[in-house]
């Protein structure tokens, strides 16, 4: 059996990918080693029958205002999300808290309660950014990366642009420092930031900050994650693509430097006419799919130099027959329905230490809690009346005495000292409460889904060394490999990891391109 382009891996960027090739009128497989699609957009009953719990990914922020969803025209094929009015609560130690809204004038509100100099910068940032950023950020993360030279040439002509230039190169704490007095207003974006991976204290990520600070969605795919694979592979077929699974890719298949097709586990050879296309991380796709020596050399380090250190999520899944109610909620009703809320210590320079602390091998004993019930707006996912929960803490992959293998004997002591950590906010989630619970520390997370090395869930290290023209390598962020006939597609691609399929979308367009299909998409 012979298609035009196979895409190797059925995450929801190799689902994207194929859909908008399908749909251009390519003859188009995605071969998938799991029984299921979705990658890291899984949701399982993990604790109780009827309970949803979504494994890895839990809000799709860029996927309901991108390109993708309007495209493929997904809520026909049955996804469908909600915007919670109250979006993240960070809650501090003495139990005040603040509550992030998407109106700015609200979020300036609640910041006055901190500092009114402080709410006073946020509109400043918002009148001077907001417009820029929202008109640039969704265009440069659904495009090819720009160059480093283009985007400063660009930047340098204006006062403005000048300025966010020199916060690109700053720290999130000096970009904080200088622009915020309270304490309390730096935790409070610092951990919108460190809750996504990103270092408080590495150099050339103050931009990330400043687009954290103001920008603030969190959508909810209704029914669960899975819903968004599972309307992305009904895009696929819907234009004639065919999705296999319980397939393993062993190898790429090559005539000279040009990849001709696959070759399964079960030894079956099914041949690409056009190309294929890898969803899968670097290490597997070019040093074992491909070969390393089938390679340049030049290449082949950079593969084998891509890095996935960073943080990794230890993970409670909890059934509870009652939402948690907060003791900061007595002065701040909203934060107990939030959608989400945020514990991270009470200074910045405790963020800063936590951080250090998981660098080096310890999980930390101090709460860098990320807290989500989706059920709060979405009752499909739990039996009525009952709710789930998400706990994320971060941990280290490797421990330092025991290494990986040191969560066998960690992972029960560690799980009760996380839910102390959060029975110390929300003192109503007695042992009663809870009905069942399901521990994920990190190496579950790579068991489950070894496109997350080492339990880091965006693929990678977003680094700035691993990002935008430089991700996954500089000189091969278009989506190309050295291997004719061969591309990328997963989020080891500009734009990144998490869920927004850019990579899948903008990999689709360059693909069109290069073989003059119908690009009838804008």
């Amino acid at each position: 059996m012979s298609y035009d382009f196979i895409i190797i891996g059925a995450g929801h960027n190799g689902l994207a990918c194929a859909a908008y090739l399908a749909k251009a009128g390519a003859k188009v497989l995605v071969v998938e080693r799991s029984a299921r699609v979705g990658g890291a957009c899984h949701t399982a009953e993990a604790t109780l029958p009827g309970f949803k719990h979504n494994i890895c990914s839990v809000v799709h922020t860029h996927i309901p205002t991108g390109p993708v969803y309007r495209d493929l025209e997904l809520e026909r094929h049955g996804v469908r999300y909600v915007y919670p009015e109250h979006l993240r609560g960070t809650i501090f130690p003495d139990h005040r808290s603040i509550v992030m809204y998407r109106e700015p004038e609200r979020m300036a509100a609640e910041l006055s309660r901190f500092s009114v100099n402080d709410a006073r910068t946020f509109r400043t940032l918002h009148d001077d950014y907001g417009e820029f950023l929202e008109s640039t950020f969704l265009p440069l993360m659904y495009s090819p990366p720009l160059p480093p030279s283009l985007q400063s040439a660009e930047l340098e002509k204006s006062e403005e642009g000048r300025k966010l230039l020199q916060w690109q190169a700053s720290t999130p704490v000096q970009l904080l420092d200088e622009l915020f007095e309270s304490e309390e207003v730096k935790v409070h974006f610092l951990s919108r930031l460190t809750v996504l991976g990103f270092a408080p204290d590495q150099f050339g990520q103050g931009w990330i900050c400043l687009l954290r600070i103001l920008k603030a969605e969190a959508p909810i795919c209704v029914g669960g994650s899975q819903q968004l694979a599972q309307g992305l592979r009904s895009a696929v077929e819907a234009h004639g693509g065919v999705v296999q699974t319980g397939a393993e890719v062993q190898r790429i298949l090559l005539r000279g430097n040009r990849a001709t097709g696959i070759q399964t586990g079960d030894g079956s050879r099914i041949e690409a006419a056009k190309a294929v296309v890898t969803n899968v991380e670097p290490k597997k796709s070019f040093l074992r799919m491909v070969g390393e020596e089938f390679l340049p050399a030049a290449f082949a380090t950079r593969v084998k130099n891509y890095h996935a250190r960073g943080r990794s999520l230890f993970v409670l899944h909890l059934a509870l027959s009652e939402p948690p109610q907060y003791k900061a909620a007595a002065h701040n009703p909203p934060v107990d329905i939030a959608f989400s809320q945020e514990m991270f210590g009470g200074t910045v320079r405790e963020q800063v230490r936590a951080y250090h602390e998981v660098s080096m091998g310890s999980p930390p004993r101090k709460e860098m809690l990320q807290i989500t019930l989706p059920t709060l707006y979405d009752p499909s996912q739990a039996p009525a009346g009952k709710h789930t929960a998400v706990v994320w803490q971060y941990a280290p992959y490797r421990l330092e005495p025991g290494g990986a293998e040191g969560w066998k004997n960690l992972r029960e002591e560690y799980a009760a000292h996380v839910l102390d950590l959060w029975r110390s906010y929300a003192p109503n989630l007695s042992r009663d409460k809870i009905l069942a619970m399901a521990i994920q520390d990190p190496t579950d997370t790579e068991r489950q889904n070894d496109n997350l090395v080492n339990g880091v869930d965006v693929v990678g290290d977003m680094t700035p060394d691993q990002m935008g023209y430089f991700r996954p390598f500089a000189g091969w962020s278009g989506y190309k490999t050295p291997v004719e006939g061969l591309y990328m597609c997963g989020g080891f691609c500009h734009p990144g990891g998490g869920v927004h399929a850019g990579a899948g979308h903008n990999a689709a367009g360059v693909i069109a391109e290069d073989f003059k299909l119908k690009r009838w998409w804008d």
